[in-house]
């Protein structure tokens, strides 16, 4: 699931960027997914730390 929200959030985040220097809400976006992207990539680090 992890796996799969990164991707998301990577293609959504990479999406809005393109718009993000002509819209206000697409440069929020693409900080948002940015923030996702990376607390998902946290939570898969901090998994593979317990194993």
């Amino acid at each position: 699931m992890l796996n799969a929200c990164m991707a998301a959030s990577r293609l959504c985040g990479e999406e809005c960027e393109r718009h993000a220097g002509m819209h206000e809400h697409c440069r929020v976006c693409a900080d948002a997914c940015r923030r996702c992207e990376q607390a998902c990539q946290q939570a898969l680090n901090n998994m593979g730390a317990r194993h």
